[in-house]
């Protein structure tokens, strides 16, 4: 039997879009950003930086950005970045409360 839809990552088929939609978005989510992802999206930028110029920056800068990972720069913490590092080490933090958060 032939399936009109096929999905993009595993090749399973269906007869109706939304139960192929509804499959990719359950059985293939799409990673959470990452520190790299938030490098990329951040790069070209000149340091040092507040939160609210990276914010200002990514929003204005970076028209294919995810909505996920503009949220994910809104959610640092409220400090002036020296560097890139900087940034991916407030990532790590805001990663270790969630993951507290949701073991609790």
């Amino acid at each position: 039997m032939t399936h009109q839809f096929t999905c993009p990552m595993c090749g399973k088929g269906f007869d109706q879009k939304s139960r192929r939609e509804r499959h990719v978005e359950t059985s293939h989510p799409k990673p959470a950003p990452s520190a790299a992802d938030l490098e990329k999206a951040l790069s070209g930028i000149d340091y040092p930086k507040t939160k609210q110029e990276l914010v200002q920056y990514a929003a204005q800068n970076i028209y294919s950005l995810q909505e996920e990972l503009l949220d994910l720069i809104r959610s640092l913490p409220n400090r002036t970045y020296r560097n890139a590092a900087d940034v991916a080490k407030a990532l790590g933090e805001i990663k270790q409360t969630r993951a507290k958060t949701a073991s609790a």
